[in-house]
């Protein structure tokens, strides 16, 4: 019987400890992270922008639906191989060098946009990648700390250097 109080007593001392360091950390982080591609800007912008077809080159896009736009912006409800649903909205497009997409749901755990710069470099093209997350959640904090802030930044890049036949090496650009 003793042994289940002590159970109870650990689940909730460390329960209450992952809440007290998931305030402690900041809840906005920005993050970037970028590679080199041998193909022109306009190449890479294009199957960034195209938008309807990303399940078939990145791993963890299951499926894309077109949505009504929002405020004459892009609207997708994206799902990922996880089961989460999200709406991604194209708030920016200047092609062939910027791209902004962020969550349209400001209900859930946390907010944020990624954002494309792409710019021509050694023949080829740089693609930088900055998220700007707000995570509400600090449970959701202390998980991306230990699970790794850029899990997805890095998989989406070296899933689109696949898609051009090459391999990236994803470079981790300075943290805000």
């Amino acid at each position: 019987m003793k042994w289940i109080l002590y159970f109870v007593v650990f689940i909730a001392v460390v329960s209450g400890a992952t809440f007290l360091i998931g305030y402690s950390l900041p809840a906005k982080t920005t993050i970037s992270r970028s590679i080199t591609l041998q193909q022109p800007p306009a190449a890479v912008f294009a199957v960034l922008a195209d938008v309807r077809r990303m399940a078939e080159w990145n791993r963890n896009t299951e499926k894309v639906e077109m949505l009504p736009s929002v405020e004459g912006k892009e609207a997708t409800k994206q799902t990922f191989k996880d089961g989460m649903v999200m709406t991604i909205i194209t708030a920016e497009s200047a092609p062939p060098h910027h791209l902004v997409r962020k969550l349209g749901d400001d209900g859930g755990p946390f907010v944020g946009s990624w954002t494309y710069e792409i710019s021509p470099a050694d023949g080829g093209s740089r693609v930088v990648l900055t998220e700007v997350a707000v995570f509400k959640n600090p449970l959701f904090r202390v998980m991306t700390r230990i699970f790794g802030q850029t899990k997805y930044m890095d998989e989406h890049l070296q899933d689109l250097a696949k898609k051009f036949g090459e391999t990236a090496h994803v470079r981790r650009n300075r943290a805000h």
